[in-house]
């Protein structure tokens, strides 16, 4: 287990989550995948060839590096970073990579707003793959301080361990 993987959706969420896992990777050791997931079956730009599609994964692959970047900072003081889109329905997909021998963690942006009066604490990805998935996850608040960053990655340093 040497990889914490990082659902990105472009948000605010995310961006915290992703700034949060850099750090975990680098006080760790371990690699960081940041993934997008996309359902091309519900897309509002429905795709009518494999070329379009094609097209549309290598400009999502290009946003997600270019948000990488802008989130991670350096990356050349970092483990290794593998940026990756797929095609699919984005609980089931993070479910299977959860399940994957070298994945320790996710991190992801974890609160819901849920609907109406009612208030959903954990958002639907986060509860699908909670429920069903292989490896801890981690659900970091869209205005999680920087100081908070660090001291919590200084507390969980001791993961690389599970790289042995």
């Amino acid at each position: 287990m040497n990889k914490i993987v990082v659902p990105v959706d472009f948000s605010a969420a995310a961006a915290t989550a992703l700034r949060f896992a850099a750090k975990l990777s680098r006080s760790t050791g371990m690699g960081l995948t940041v993934v997008y997931v996309f359902n091309s079956l519900v897309t509002t730009n429905l795709r009518e060839t494999q070329d379009e599609l094609a097209e549309d994964r290598r400009v999502l692959h290009e946003q997600l590096e270019a948000f990488t970047r802008r989130h991670v900072g350096k990356v050349s003081t970092h483990p290794p970073i593998e940026i990756r889109v797929a095609e699919g329905i984005p609980p089931v997909y993070l479910q299977w990579m959860s399940k994957e021998k070298d994945v320790a963690m996710i991190v992801m942006g974890g609160i819901g707003t849920g609907s109406g009066a009612r208030r959903d604490f954990f958002g639907g990805i986060a509860k699908a793959i909670s429920r069903d998935g292989g490896c801890p996850i981690v659900l970091i608040p869209q205005r999680f301080p920087e100081a908070k960053m660090d001291s919590t990655t200084n507390l969980l340093e001791d993961l690389s361990a599970l790289n042995a």
